[in-house]
């Protein structure tokens, strides 16, 4: 073998482990960036354990939800998380109390609301922790600032192995006049009402992810 052959077979070897080092790109499954693969595993989480979430956990939770961007820093929103047993059953039982009566009226519920009925039903699927998130009145950019807080908080719980499942429809729930009591424990500021909850613990289930609606998305070059 000449010196042209061997310096040939070097470039030839060379390519091959080159080619063999390459990163895999981000969406590979042999190798996901985190935080991508974090948004795209993550699921709405309907069935929890009875287990905790660690008071370490939700240090670093509301680190990542404090670090969200909002409209000039203004950081339109506060933030209550509830973890007394009592507390969450009152907030369970003010909510029943409505949602039963409108379907014996035969208002239709959508969604797990319509299962309210059912004994044993929790509107926040029986998860330890209830996260309470109020926006800004004065503010015309909070439901904004709220929705990227919301987004945080979601994907860091799941980034620790945790579930959440952003809950609507406890909202009028809060918003009710006669349900002012259940707001004092949680002394939001002056101007500020609820505008979501989310509901926090170790899932007990894995549900499988629904369909994506790609067509939504349009490029405009």
């Amino acid at each position: 073998m000449n010196m042209k052959q061997i310096l040939l077979m070097l470039m030839v070897v060379t390519a091959l482990v080159s080619c063999q080092d390459k990163k895999p790109a981000v969406l590979d499954t042999a190798g996901k960036n985190a935080t991508i693969e974090t948004i795209l595993t993550r699921r709405s989480i309907r069935k929890y354990t009875e287990q905790q979430v660690t008071n370490d956990q939700l240090d670093t939770i509301m680190k990542c939800a404090i670090y969200s961007p909002s409209a000039l820093n203004k950081q339109s929103w506060e933030i209550r998380v509830v973890k007394n047993p009592k507390l969450l059953e009152e907030i369970n039982n003010r909510y029943l109390a409505v949602a039963r009566a409108q379907l014996a009226s035969g208002v239709e519920l959508k969604g797990s609301a319509a299962r309210a009925a059912n004994p044993g039903f929790s509107v926040f699927h029986g998860a330890p922790t209830l996260i309470v998130l109020a926006q800004d009145t004065a503010n015309s950019y909070s439901s904004v600032d709220m929705g990227i807080l919301t987004e945080n908080i979601l994907l860091s719980a799941k980034a620790l192995g945790l579930g959440t499942c952003p809950i609507g429809s406890l909202v009028p729930t809060f918003r009710d006049p006669s349900n002012v009591d259940l707001l004092e424990p949680l002394h939001f500021s002056d101007g500020y009402r609820v505008g979501l909850t989310i509901a926090l613990g170790y899932p007990a289930e894995d549900p499988q992810p629904k369909e994506r609606y790609a067509d939504k998305v349009k490029i405009i070059e």
